[in-house]
């Protein structure tokens, strides 16, 4: 009986320990970084972007080429948790967490755009920003500002 509860004790263990475990969980985020906030039925916004160093609080983007070959960038900012992830087929590396954060917040802070700025535009400035090439099959960017205005840019080729 003991060794039935210990088994289990430590088999519940490790499954909170893996569960736990978010491996796209950021916490190098500059404090002023816009978060949205749920609070019940509610979404609010730490708007104050004066200062921030970007303007969203998502910014979720899927450029695909040729070969099945694509590159996916994921960035959240909910509730004060913070998810990053990039996947990229077209050099066979994943990074997620604080590397990806490393990766993206010296892009994210040079970004220009906004909800008014043309798609071409942005499509031209994200392109440039994560040096990917012109000819991609299809674009495809959702981005919640501050202010909780979202943009989607869709582009087929």
């Amino acid at each position: 009986m003991k060794k039935t509860a210990f088994l289990s004790a430590l088999g519940l263990s490790l499954f909170l320990v893996a569960c736990g475990n978010d491996k796209e969980t950021a916490t190098n985020v500059p404090n002023d970084a816009p978060t949205e906030q749920e609070t019940g039925s509610n979404t609010t916004t730490n708007n104050n972007t004066t200062n921030a160093p970007f303007t969203f609080t998502h910014f979720d983007l899927s450029v695909d080429y040729a070969d099945n070959k694509s590159y996916d960038v994921d960035y959240e900012n909910e509730n004060s948790v913070v998810e990053a992830k990039i996947e990229d087929d077209l050099n066979n590396n994943t990074v997620q967490g604080d590397s990806a954060m490393d990766q993206l917040l010296p892009i994210f802070e040079n970004f220009t755009f906004d909800a008014s700025t043309a798609d071409e535009e942005i499509i031209d400035e994200v392109l440039k920003a994560f040096n990917l090439s012109t000819d991609y099959r299809e674009f495809d960017l959702d981005v919640r500002f501050a202010d909780g205005v979202e943009k989607e840019v869709k582009r087929q080729q």
